[in-house]
């Protein structure tokens, strides 16, 4: 399982800035895993997907060393109630719903921000997750299901439907210990 082999999230600041993001530093996300069992760990830049998508390349065995296992619905969940969020802004295209469901269940199985920075911790189909730090130190989450949880909470309050077959969402959660989730549109 991709969780049990992450040791540590390292995040480095990124050269650009998005315009979406004026308040914020933007970093690329770096996950610590192993590509074999036993073996070395490996630092690999970029969103979870990217990072899935490089342990694969490296082994093409990975899926069945480490099997992808649903999250635990008995698990732990993050408390987002009280705090305050934003759906559909003009700030964001929409994106689809089932992409950002995708990539809360990448993240469920994959911890630290600096402060004032955000990061693109998940991207596919155009649909992107971030996470942002706005407390006055770096952040450390339990683990990446609490975005996950976040962008849940966006999904859950923000989807709106496009069409006769199309759903899609776009909004931003903060959580009332100064870190926020935004689940946007985004070029992946």
């Amino acid at each position: 399982m991709l969780s049990s082999n992450l040791i540590q999230l390292l995040v480095a600041v990124a050269p650009a800035l998005p315009a979406s993001f004026l308040d914020y530093g933007v970093e690329d996300i770096q996950w610590e895993v192993q590509a074999f069992p036993g073996g070395p760990l490996l630092n690999l830049t970029g969103t979870v997907e990217q990072a899935h998508d490089e342990l694969v390349r490296l082994n093409p065995n990975f899926t069945d060393d480490f099997p992808f296992q649903p999250e635990n619905s008995l698990q732990a969940r993050t408390d987002f109630g009280g705090s305050s969020y934003n759906c559909n802004t003009n700030v964001w295209g929409l994106a689809s719903k089932h992409e950002i469901e995708n990539g809360i269940s990448y993240l469920w199985h994959w911890k630290q921000c600096d402060i004032g920075n955000c990061g693109r911790v998940s991207c596919s189909g155009d649909a992107a997750i971030w996470w942002c730090n706005d407390a006055r130190e770096t952040k450390t989450l339990a683990s990446f299901g609490s975005i996950a949880d976040g962008a849940q909470f966006i999904v859950d309050r923000c989807t709106v439907q496009r069409g006769q077959w199309t759903t899609v969402a776009s909004g931003q959660e903060f959580h009332q210990s100064s870190w926020n989730v935004i689940a946007r549109q985004d070029s992946c």
